[in-house]
């Protein structure tokens, strides 16, 4: 065998598992190389397949122990999780297997039936009737930090209160009687369930549970159940269609046809030769998996996280795109002030339709909201872009030196430079920045947090940062934390001073784009994104003392802290690694569907917007429940990824 055969055999080595070597010889770019004769040509399969057989095995070996010493560092995060699934399984103990049926809470006044995520609580006071004694029931939700009790209702001697209770998290009780405490309880209520409790002036009896509640995870079941149901019909297809053929794990989702690997040659250096590149799948299906999460309401999926992950994940993919589209530019010799135009028409673009965006719910220009999502992806894609722009070259991913396990990071110190400016501005602004009446570095939600101490400091300087740049009345009017703290100020989470521990976030992103640009080898990448989850993950750990609301640096979103930031971006390194091994290296899933909507995912979430109100994306519920509003996001969802399949097999990639 030539040397040059020698070389090229090695080179299919790591796309073999995508590309048949018979179509290999076949494409434009090799059919000047001599043909090999059949037996030769089985030789070399055998021999590539040996090859990638121990390449995947040592990958597997350095993944397992990686993720050990993930899963040893974050004791605190898994403690947390284990002891919420063990309170879910003690809920599901009690809890029937019957559908949501909405049942009637019977007041003394009137009927009121029963709406999603709500249980009827009714109270008897079992004093003489005939005397005085007044209990009172305080209450309030245990998601409420240090946060003053609610006066629930006053019931006579002899009489009944009838309570609708909120079932989402566990209610703290206190039953009064003249200023002094009687009892103190805790009840996780069950949705549409009816309970009942007695008690006197001496003691409280025990909760009593009259009718069982719904189980509202068994929606979940039933859509994993189809969902599973639709991919063994689909893996069947695969088998007919391959009845000539073994069909392996990667037919049964149904992968795409060889013609879509892009053989490009490229020549970087004169020691390297030619190369054979695809496109990296597990992106793409990473950021539509991302894109459908966003679309569909996770509220009706009854999860309840103490973090929202999609839009963090989504700019962490937008940094990694831009420097992939970036290389790719550059590699193709366009100029640096056409890109810079390219660039910041794309960032105008996005801003101009996240503001037309947000006047679908209110197009008063006294009251209109700036910022958004969009306008928040426009500020990041633009600050990042720049920021490569001016210190990006692709030439150095190929420069060997004393830095070369680690020239990703090293010839980006600009750019880290820059981030770290940003970073730094935030951390200085948040805590340093003096708020009117309200304490030095305060970042609580206000209202009723610290027994109401603090009750216009909702945000801290975050707020005041937005209402100095925008105006109270241009920003987000219904936070999040007026559900649970009864906060009346407003509050942006998608404000300016959060935008800036954003780009970290996207710079995340781009530094594991880098990591696929400078290093081919499959072993490499894994180790370094699993190095770098592992590093973010115990920094931001750190920072909030591995718990959700503790720590110097607590986890929140709606500031998007450093520490949420960089706890995020653990999570998105890991995924992708992940991702990467099942999609990309050992070939055991194509990405689809995933994979249609995330090439075009801006496409999907303007489209969401728009058509939300509209059918078949939503409707209007027959009934208050868990498995009504499931099926009608799971719908949308599927009529997206549907919109996405068809575009993909029309070859129309929607691009600012």
């Amino acid at each position: 065998m030539s040397q040059a055969s020698t070389h090229f055999q090695m080179e299919i080595g790591y796309v073999t598992n995508r590309v048949d070597l018979k179509l290999i010889f076949k494409h434009p770019l090799v059919s000047c190389l001599k043909q090999p004769t059949p037996q030769k040509l089985w030789q070399w399969q055998f021999s590539v397949y040996f090859h990638t057989r121990k390449e995947n095995m040592i990958t597997k070996s350095y993944f397992t122990v990686i993720i050990m010493i993930i899963g040893i560092t974050c004791v605190g995060f898994a403690y947390e999780t284990f002891e919420a699934l063990c309170t879910t399984m003690l809920d599901l103990s009690t809890m029937n297997w019957n559908s949501e049926v909405p049942t009637f809470c019977n007041t003394t006044t009137k009927q009121y039936l029963l709406k999603m995520d709500e249980a009827c609580f009714t109270f008897h006071n079992m004093n003489n009737k005939y005397t005085t004694q007044e209990l009172e029931i305080w209450g309030q939700s245990s998601k409420c930090q240090e946060c003053a009790l609610w006066k629930f209702a006053s019931v006579k001697s002899g009489n009944t209160a009838v309570l609708t209770v909120n079932t989402t998290y566990p209610t703290l009780f206190q039953v009064k009687q003249n200023e002094i405490s009687v009892c103190n309880f805790s009840q996780h209520f069950g949705e549409f369930g009816q309970y009942s409790m007695n008690a006197s002036i001496e003691e409280c009896g025990e909760m009593e549970l009259n009718t069982l509640p719904a189980n509202i995870y068994l929606p979940l079941l039933w859509a994993s159940v189809c969902i599973f149901f639709v991919l063994i019909m689909w893996g069947l297809k695969c088998i007919m269609q391959e009845r000539y053929t073994p069909c392996y794990i990667s037919n049964w989702f149904c992968s795409s046809n060889t013609t879509e690997a892009s053989l490009l040659i490229t020549e970087t250096s004169s020691q390297q030769a030619n190369q054979i590149r695809y496109r990296i799948r597990c992106l793409d299906t990473f950021r539509g998996l991302t894109i459908i999460l966003m679309i569909i309401d996770i509220g009706s999926l009854n999860i309840r996280p103490g973090m929202e992950l999609q839009l963090p994940i989504f700019v962490w993919i937008l940094g990694a795109s831009c420097v992939l589209s970036l290389n790719s530019q550059l590699r193709r010799a366009l100029s640096k002030q056409r890109i810079l135009y390219s660039t910041v028409r794309r960032a105008v673009a996005m801003l101009i339709i996240g503001l037309v965006l947000n006047s679908l719910s209110n197009n008063n220009i006294k009251t209109f909201r700036i910022p958004g999502v969009l306008q928040r992806l426009s500020f990041v894609y633009l600050i990042v872009a720049l920021t490569e722009l001016t210190g990006f070259d692709p030439e150095d991913n190929q420069r060997y030196a004393w830095f070369a396990p680690i020239r990703d990071i090293v010839c980006a110190w600009r750019q880290w430079i820059i981030v770290t400016v940003f970073v730094s501005t935030h951390v200085l602004v948040t805590f340093l920045l003096p708020v009117p009446g309200c304490p030095l570095g305060y970042t609580g939600a206000g209202g009723l947090e610290k027994n109401g101490l603090y009750r216009n400091c909702t945000g801290g300087a975050a707020r005041l940062v937005d209402v100095s740049l925008f105006g109270n009345d241009h920003i987000y009017q219904r936070p999040t934390p007026r559900v649970i703290y009864d906060t009346t100020l407003a509050f942006d989470p998608e404000g300016a001073l959060g935008g800036l521990t954003c780009v970290l976030c996207a710079y995340f992103g781009a530094e594991a784009a880098k990591v696929l640009l400078v290093f081919p080898a499959n072993k490499q990448r894994i180790v370094r994104w699993m190095l770098w989850a592992l590093v973010t993950g115990l920094f931001g750990g750190i920072l909030c003392d591995f718990k959700i609301n503790d720590g110097p640096i607590p986890i929140n979103k709606n500031l998007w802290s450093l520490s949420y930031v960089l706890v995020t971006s653990s999570i998105a390194f890991f995924l992708l690694t992940i991702l990467y091994v099942f999609i990309d290296v050992l070939s055991w899933w194509s990405g689809a569907p995933f994979r249609y909507a995330g090439m075009n995912a801006l496409l999907l979430y303007i489209g969401h917007v728009f058509a939300r109100p509209l059918l078949p994306f939503s409707w209007q519920p027959l009934a208050s429940t868990h498995t009504a509003h499931l099926s009608m996001n799971l719908t949308a969802a599927a009529v997206w990824i549907l919109v996405a399949f068809i575009l993909y097999r029309k070859r129309f990639f929607f691009t600012l």
